[in-house]
């Protein structure tokens, strides 16, 4: 049930338009409800906090307590019995705004306000920080883009907390990540574990902890910073913005609706929460309400590719125009009014040109003939490569950095010079550090010949950090480094390096390493080359595997896909990805699923490695789950190149 007051979620919500404010209050439906990948952030974000919490043995939480004015209540008494008291999930409610604080603690006169965040900064490293000292602002002085939201968040909250308590002087810090430091096994994530009520799947998880707190009290691995300074530069616009969004909010959290302008927010409106696409919308749905008769306009003038870059301080954006003279197709803009020259106006034309009518497809001789070259340069055999790594906060593996790689999966689906496909995969599924076996492996899989097709940089940067992190543990660790790779002499790791050293090229004078002589990346080419209708304006994999399949009759029947062909009831041909099967994975009638993105990959390898009580058949679907996924990866590029080497003459 929402409350009568403007929450932190709802200032941030609606803080770039008030339209959404009553959306967020009447409950309408968003694109986060069921986005895996921010349910996986936000379990890792409260996993933080219980690590920023662990540094205050002497905390009082009071997350169990939602009623606003008894947590208000219970908080103040809380600070006003101990000169050192700690409170977590403290809370601040005065007139119509409310706010939870993570972590407020008490000292004498003053309360220091601590949001936890799961977003790193290099403690150590002054190359990140402006003049000022401060990670979180530009060479400029103003804010930097990536730190808005979050100092948003504490700006919001430090407003509240004065207004609640000004017989206090508040101070407010950002307790982030220090990503420099190594973590201990008791920062690892074999301890942590986030169980959700399945029932209310939008509260916050129960994060329960089985490591050391003696030990993870004394952590390294989060840094507190003091940002009085850059909140101090937005309480102008946070103040302003709080007392517009409360004067919206009347008794029984009835909310005023503000029609903001979507000529002059289009581009929030591109990327809003309420906006569902066609053929799924939900009902209420608010991107229609805000657009009426133009928000099913096909082709849409925000699937137009980087629509919000065609404006420039030199190039007039005709976007807004268009929607104020009631249109919302991308067609209705003229050719000369898509951008100045660059690789993104290449792109829009070649999407504007090719979506007249029922659209068509572009698939020029340019494609073609680079396809063709690759024959002879790198030539045969084809290797299409896919890996699945994970990039999480709380590192698997002692001694690593948060958000340090662990590679744990690789498949690869080879053409070999008789026009034969076979299919290689690897899976880690031990504790141990994988990253050096999955090196390994895949050498002995594509070997020092033929070309090595991926669909974006990800293989390359995972594979120019295993071949980092090689030389870091030989130098400190260079026996449990053997162990871990399976070799017995040093000379076979570096020579393992070395390997990747070639297969990635040499570095470019920015550090770059994007001449490899054998690696072929097919994004490139689709994003220079290709189009289909049903793409729209996106270029991934997931975007143009369905296009190329849906319209391919030739793949339905090829034996290396025909068992990814399936219609629904109705006739249409299903994406390949909604085609996998799902398996069982507890012991819940409904615990079925079945993996088709890469968020829901690393939380399923997590569970394979780290999950206690798993049976044999469990943790043998989830084997599975993982392998047909990763598989259909490299098949979907196969797929992909099949099609687009069809048309080769």
């Amino acid at each position: 049930m929402p409350t009568p007051f403007l929450t932190k979620t709802d200032f941030k919500t609606a803080f770039d338009c008030r339209t959404k404010l009553y959306y967020r209050k009447q409950g309408y439906p968003t694109t986060l409800d069921d986005n895996e990948y921010m349910k996986f952030l936000a379990n890792s974000g409260f996993m933080v906090e219980t690590v920023a919490k662990a540094k205050y043995p002497q905390g009082v939480d009071l997350v169990d307590e939602r009623d606003p004015q008894r947590a208000f209540s219970r908080t103040r008494e809380l600070l006003m019995a101990n000169d050192n008291a700690v409170v977590f999930e403290a809370a601040a409610l005065v007139g119509k705004f409310y706010a939870r604080i993570d972590i407020l603690r008490r000292e004498g006169k003053t309360l220091h306000l601590i949001e936890v965040k799961s977003s790193s900064i290099n403690a150590d490293d002054a190359d990140e920080e402006d003049d000022s000292g401060s990670p979180f602002l530009k060479k400029n002085g103003e804010v930097a883009a990536k730190w808005m939201p979050y100092l948003l968040d504490v700006t919001f909250q430090l407003h509240v907390l004065r207004l609640a308590f000004p017989e206090f002087e508040v101070k407010p810090w950002l307790c982030v990540v220090n990503k420099g430091c190594k973590a201990t096994v008791n920062e690892t994530l074999a301890h942590f574990s986030a169980i959700r009520d399945n029932d209310k799947p939008k509260s916050r998880p129960n994060v329960r902890y089985s490591g050391d707190l003696e030990q993870l009290k004394g952590t390294s691995m989060l840094t507190e910073r003091n940002v009085a300074s850059e909140t101090s530069l937005l309480m102008d616009r946070v103040m302003h913005r709080a007392d517009e969004l409360a004067a919206l909010i009347g008794p029984e959290t009835q909310v005023v609706r503000v029609q903001e302008s979507v000529a002059d927010l289009y581009n929030t409106c591109r990327k809003c929460e309420f906006r569902f696409g066609t053929g799924k919308e939900k009902t209420p749905h608010g991107f229609a309400e805000c657009w009426g008769s133009m928000a099913s306009v096909q082709p849409h003038i925000l699937d137009l590719h980087r629509v919000g870059q065609i404006g420039t301080t030199k190039f007039h954006d005709p976007v807004p125009d268009l929607i104020l003279a009631g249109k919302a197709s991308l067609l209705d803009l003229k050719e000369d009014q898509l951008g100045n020259e660059g690789s993104y106006t290449k792109r829009r034309h070649m999407q504007w040109s090719n979506s007249f009518g029922k659209g068509s497809e572009h698939l020029p001789k340019a494609l073609q003939n680079e396809l063709k070259s690759h024959e002879d340069d790198p030539g045969r055999p084809f290797h299409f490569l896919d890996f699945e790594a994970c990039d999480v906060v709380l590192p698997h593996h002692a001694g690593l950095r948060p958000y340090e790689r662990v590679a744990f999966q690789w498949s690869c689906h080879t053409i070999d010079h008789q026009d034969k496909l076979t299919h290689q995969e690897w899976l880690n599924t031990e504790r141990d550090f994988p990253n050096f076996t999955f090196a390994r492996t895949l050498r002995d899989c594509i070997g020092d010949t033929g070309t090595v097709y991926v669909w974006s940089p990800y293989e390359q940067t995972t594979l120019r950090k295993v071949m980092e992190q090689i030389g870091e543990w030989i130098a400190a660790e260079q026996g449990e480094a053997l162990r871990l790779s399976g070799f017995s002499e040093v000379k076979q790791l570096n020579d393992l390096a070395d390997w990747i050293d070639q297969l990635l090229g040499p570095e470019n004078t920015k550090g770059k390493r994007d001449h490899s002589p054998r690696i072929r990346d097919l994004h490139k080419l689709a994003l220079a080359h290709y189009f289909h209708p049903e793409m729209l304006g996106r270029t991934s994999i997931k975007a143009v595997l369905p296009a190329v399949w849906r319209h391919s009759p030739a793949l339905w029947e090829h034996p290396w896909f025909a068992k990814y062909y399936r219609a629904d009831a109705s006739g249409q041909v299903l994406d390949p990805y909604k085609t996998l099967p799902e398996l069982p994975l507890g012991e819940e009638k409904d615990d079925d699923e079945s993996v088709k993105e890469g968020t829901g990959a690393i939380r399923i390898y997590q569970e394979l490695i780290f999950l206690q009580g798993l049976t044999e058949e469990f943790k043998s679907n989830r084997k599975q789950l993982l392998l047909q996924y990763c598989e259909l990866d490299t098949a979907a590029m196969v797929m992909i190149w099949k099609h687009w080497t069809s048309h080769v003459h």
